[in-house]
C-alpha cells in the first residue's frame, strides 16, 4: 500500500532551518508546518506547497511530497 508523505523534516535538515524560520519566510502559520512535520495532519493546500517551493527554490514537487510503501492487511483493488 502506498501513502503520501510530506518531507517537511527532510526539508528542514537540508536546508538548516528551523519550523520557525520557514514559517517567517513561508507565512505558513507555525501550527501547521509542525504538523506536517509530525505526520499529524492528513492535507496539505497546494498555497503550502507552492510557498514552501518558492521560498526554498525548489523545482521538483517530489523534494516535497513523495510516495513510500506502507505495509498493510487493505490493498485496494485495481481499476
Amino acid at each position: 500500500m502506498k501513502k503520501v508523505v510530506i518531507r517537511v523534516n527532510d526539508l528542514l535538515h537540508k536546508y538548516n532551518m528551523s519550523i520557525s524560520e520557514l514559517h517567517i519566510r513561508t507565512g505558513i502559520r507555525r501550527a501547521a508546518l509542525s504538523e506536517l512535520a509530525n505526520g499529524k495532519r492528513e492535507r496539505i493546500q497546494l498555497e503550502h506547497i507552492e510557498k514552501i517551493a518558492n521560498t526554498l527554490s525548489i523545482d521538483d514537487i517530489r523534494d516535497i511530497i513523495t510516495l513510500v510503501d506502507v505495509p498493510g492487511d487493505f490493498e485496494e483493488p485495481e481499476l
